[in-house]
């Protein structure tokens, strides 16, 4: 509407307005989440800020979410009270991600082992998460460009899934781990340590909860 705007600007249903001084590259999505609009995109500074390719506006000023992403995002939706970004980026927080990743608010988490190369769509059908892109693996499991991701209801360290947490957990995990045994179902029911992997890592700390007083799996 005749005005500088860097990527990004609103419409009053009359004129457009800047949105302070913008981004530094571009803006790939857009959503509302909990009254404040995101953008997500490949930019790294947003309204001056160092903000890395996902930021919030209030309605005067942008905002980092966390430290972000380390390379590009590309579609934003709201699912189960979260926000789900997706993308082209291996890390969001600083958290291992594999492109896909929830928001809640206050810290970032990955969605199971994510999938294995672009994520360009998300939508929300029939209450499951869809995510479309170029890739052929989703949650270690096969998968023709387009997944589902579907919350499921399990206890965090209960890797054989029969209810408790005990010994046999921590053989299951060395099994995974270690002698090409069966992931544990769903995948996040054996990440202990909740870093976004199943590794040896988690076989240490079940060993901790169960025989050395330490914290017990809260992912």
């Amino acid at each position: 509407g005749g005005h500088t705007a860097k990527h990004i600007a609103s419409w009053d249903g009359s004129s457009w307005s800047t949105m302070g001084s913008g981004m530094n590259s571009d803006v790939n999505a857009l959503a509302v989440y909990n009254s404040e609009l995101i953008a997500g995109g490949c930019f790294t500074t947003a309204g001056g800020v160092s903000i890395n390719r996902i930021a919030s506006w209030d309605g005067s000023s942008w905002s980092p979410l966390g430290s972000g992403m380390d390379s590009y995002v590309y579609a934003l939706v709201l699912y189960d009270s979260k926000l789900i970004v997706a993308g082209w980026f291996d890390t969001a927080g600083g958290v291992a991600a594999n492109g896909i990743v929830s928001w809640d608010g206050s810290c970032w988490s990955a969605l199971g082992s994510g999938v294995n190369s672009y994520r360009y769509t998300l939508t929300v059908y029939e209450s499951k998460l869809t995510v479309g892109g170029w890739f052929s693996i989703a949650g270690e499991k096969v998968a023709g460009y387009v997944a589902q991701w579907t919350k499921r209801d399990f206890i965090c360290g209960d890797a054989n899934g029969d209810g408790v947490i005990e010994l046999g957990d921590v053989v299951y995990l060395i099994n995974y781990v270690f002698r090409n045994g069966d992931p544990p179902d769903p995948i996040e029911a054996g990440d202990c340590n909740c870093n976004g992997i199943v590794d040896i890592g988690d076989v240490v700390y079940l060993i901790n909860y169960l025989y050395r007083g330490g914290d017990p799996p809260s992912c």
